[in-house]
């Protein structure tokens, strides 16, 4: 049954009842309430024609380096008008986002396999690594910035970062941080050099997340008594500085699927806007003999983090990458996806219900991906979340069938047939040995296949 906003409202007044959130701002309907909007653009990368060939000692050879970002600025303007219905990106934007002088807006990115930069030392990061792990590129980024900016936003007002601190207390070795790498920070700041970003998730004497704040919601509230009473909840349960003072929250999640977890999107997103989400996907704060608490129904730790008034109630807008994806929380390099012909999915979803789009990412991910991510668990946090009220839970049969409690709006851009053939081409020239992964970068620049 499809969620009116009166159904929302009254779900979250059920749970400030318990005492998890003081009360919501009564919004009044969008037309936009649980619309998800994919747009597909088969140009905006091209990693893949290099038939995804990863080179160790090749920086150059990073997937990030394959993205066409002014592609993707006109996905991200095409899917704000979709999905507010609105003609001009900008007067759409500021329909999401009711920014006012002042104020202040925080992205939460996905920087979740960079624990391998950190070598136990602030002075010994591995900015430069070069690694193959799925995690947030620039272009979608910048996409977000751009919008905030043409809106009034001032570049300073805006802040970049992952929150996830691991566990412990932040002197401690013992703790390993989330990191923004050289090969996405420099793109960003090329684009927009005055933007704050976060670099680490804590490092001490500036550009890290803190946790200092007396904001009586600074430490997150969970529902299962065996999480919220734990020893170190004061110290890894705490939402960042950086958000508390926020008025406006942007969630940009990488679809992908999850092994414990179900689906890594909005909901998933969230653990990085805490400083440690450690051992929540464990049986040890589950109860003796049951599944990790991230395979709950009832009480899912994904959904109480959203139910914090710093998060789900500043969120304003939910910036799903799709332009790789992946199909699992790390250790996963961009991979073909059968949806897509063998490529890249090369999409971006926008939507502000995160129940109705981590549904739709779950569902691409279960059709296009390894057959070993159908022997992952349901998305049992979106359950949990739709029985709150917070959004309609729903999987479709098939990639060609429609949704009936969710509005989503599928739109595949119209591209240069002969920039594709061009693509086509080199892809066999490679394939067949006959040239070198750099001659090919050459090549794709000199073509105007990615122009």
């Amino acid at each position: 049954m499809k969620l009116s906003r009166r159904g929302f409202l009254k779900g979250a007044a059920a749970v400030a009842v318990a005492g998890l959130l003081p009360g919501r701002k009564a919004f009044a309907a969008s037309s936009w309430e649980h619309r998800v909007v994919r747009v597909h653009n088969p140009l905006a990368s091209f990693f893949d024609v290099l038939d995804f060939e990863y080179l160790k000692d090749v920086p150059e050879s990073y997937y990030g380096n394959f993205v066409n970002q002014k592609i993707v600025y006109d996905m991200f303007d095409t899917a704000l008008c979709r999905l507010t219905g609105e003609d001009d990106p900008v007067v759409a934007m500021k329909r999401l986002v009711p920014y006012k002088p002042g104020e202040r807006v925080f992205i939460k990115v996905n920087n979740t396999a960079t624990y391998r930069l950190w070598r136990g030392q602030w002075e010994t990061i591995g900015w430069d690594e070069h690694y193959n792990d799925t995690d947030a590129i620039a272009e979608p980024i910048n996409a977000a910035i751009r919008a905030l900016t043409r809106i009034g936003v001032p570049q300073e007002m805006i802040g970049i970062g992952d929150a996830s601190w691991s566990e412990g207390y932040p002197d401690s070795q013992k703790r390993t941080p989330r990191i923004t790498p050289n090969r996405v920070s420099k793109k960003i700041k090329a684009a927009f050099p005055n933007v704050v970003l976060y670099r680490s998730s804590y490092m001490p004497g500036g550009n890290g997340i803190t946790y200092e704040s007396n904001d009586p919601h600074a430490i997150v509230k969970f529902r299962d008594p065996l999480i919220d009473g734990r020893e170190q909840r004061v110290t890894s349960h705490r939402i960042p500085d950086q958000l508390i003072e926020a008025d406006h929250f942007i969630n940009l999640p990488i679809m992908k699927r999850h092994d414990q977890g179900g689906v890594t999107g909005a909901f998933k997103n969230n653990f990085g806007t805490i400083a440690s989400c450690a051992y929540f996907h464990e049986p040890r704060y589950a109860g003796e003999g049951k599944a990790g608490a991230m395979y709950s129904t009832t009480a899912n730790p994904a959904v109480d983090i959203w139910l914090n008034p710093h998060v789900g109630e500043k969120t304003r807008l939910i910036v799903c990458e799709g332009i790789f994806g992946g199909w699992n929380w790390g250790n996963d390099p961009p991979t073909g996806w059968k949806q897509f012909g063998g490529r890249s999915p090369n999409c971006i979803l926008l939507g502000t219900d995160p129940v109705a789009l981590d549904s739709v990412v779950f569902d691409h991910v279960t059709e296009s991906l390894p057959d070993k991510v159908k022997d992952y668990p349901p998305p049992n946090m979106l359950v949990d979340a739709a029985r709150l009220g917070l959004g309609p839970y729903e999987s479709r049969k098939s990639p060609t069938a429609g949704y009936k409690t969710i509005d989503y709006l599928e739109i595949n851009e119209k591209v240069d047939e002969a920039k594709l053939h061009k693509l086509a081409d080199l892809k066999k020239k490679f394939k067949s040995g006959g040239k070198t992964a750099d001659e090919i970068r050459d090549l794709l620049a000199e073509s105007g296949a990615i122009s």
